[in-house]
């Protein structure tokens, strides 16, 4: 199920009124946790140890692809004067680490990003209920080993099924499998065709309402996929290249990982749990402002609260 509703290319209102940003921080301010790993292998589920840094991706993109990306990308979620887009949030950068990098028996890639602590937050200290100064190394920037299962599964998402003979057991059931790779450069020599056809310019040399009309006789699988790789390039953790300086986190106003100091902090001479000022358990957060809904959501809204009480709706 998609996070987001569907959202036509490059066009930053619904026919609800409501912005681009306002259906960001609706529908994943609550669900951020869903792109962040929660059972991996070597976070103490099955004994494998973590592995070292993986190194930096290989560049898959040519210069001129990563241009028209970004063209994309800005155009599906600019930066305005309500916060940072998608480039600004390092979107590309991550879906160019994504295509860059294919785990092998040798290196884990950059698919599970390690645990328990990232390092943002300090380890609390339990004599007085507060945070310590004290902080733990990042160990997301470790890398997860797949085993060989994960291994091929990973690969030929990213490859496609042609070059991972080991996926031929699936071939009778899935049929082939088009990878990431093929996706996103067949998709955007696409753009480029289109633009030089209907306006004899490259897709980043065009206006917004031209782009618009390119992206209007574009494969909607692929600004569909788009759009799913800008989501999680925006709110993944930024170990994996996007999320930069933790821009999307804010735009949707989430805390991101809280670990080792948590929210209730126990005080050991008090035997009791101090809630943290600045993300307290029985209130909301103070940087959290709660405006009335507008007119058409809160209709939907008790529209949706009445089938709820229905007995046809249990």
């Amino acid at each position: 199920m998609p996070l987001l509703p569907p959202l036509e290319p490059g066009v930053r209102s619904h026919r609800s009124g409501w912005t681009r940003r306002q259906v960001l921080r609706w529908g994943l301010a609550g669900g951020t946790a869903a792109l962040l790993p929660v059972s991996l292998p070597g976070c103490g589920d099955d004994g494998e140890p973590l592995a070292s840094a993986a190194p930096a991706p290989s560049e898959f993109l040519s210069e001129a692809e990563r241009r028209t990306l970004a063209s994309l990308l800005e155009h599906l979620l600019p930066e305005d004067e309500e916060g940072p887009g998608a480039l600004a949030c390092g979107a590309d950068e991550y879906i160019a680490r994504l295509l860059g990098g294919v785990p092998d028996e040798r290196d884990p890639g950059r698919v599970f990003a390690g645990g328990p602590f990232s390092g943002r937050n300090p380890f609390p200290d339990f004599d007085s209920g507060t945070p310590s100064r004290r902080f733990p190394g990042n160990d997301f920037t470790r890398f997860v080993p797949l085993n060989r299962v994960q291994r091929i599964a990973w690969r030929a998402r990213v490859l496609g099924s042609g070059a991972v003979p080991e996926f031929d057991f699936n071939a009778a059931e899935l049929g082939p499998v088009l990878g990431l790779r093929a996706q996103v450069r067949l998709g955007l020599a696409e753009l480029e065709d289109l633009s030089q056809a209907q306006f004899g310019k490259r897709f980043s040399e065009l206006e917004a309402s031209e782009r618009e009309r390119v992206l209007g006789r574009a494969d909607p699988d692929f600004v569909s996929l788009m759009l799913g790789l800008l989501l999680e390039g925006m709110f993944a953790v930024p170990e994996y290249g996007g999320n930069r300086d933790l821009r999307g986190w804010e735009l949707i106003g989430y805390g991101g990982d809280s670990q080792p100091l948590g929210y209730a902090l126990y005080d050991r001479r008090a035997d009791t749990y101090r809630e943290r000022p600045d993300r307290p358990t029985s209130g909301p957060d103070p940087d959290e402002t709660f405006a009335p809904f507008a007119e058409d959501l809160a209709a939907l809204l008790r529209i949706l609260t009445r089938l709820a009480g229905s007995p046809r709706f249990p």
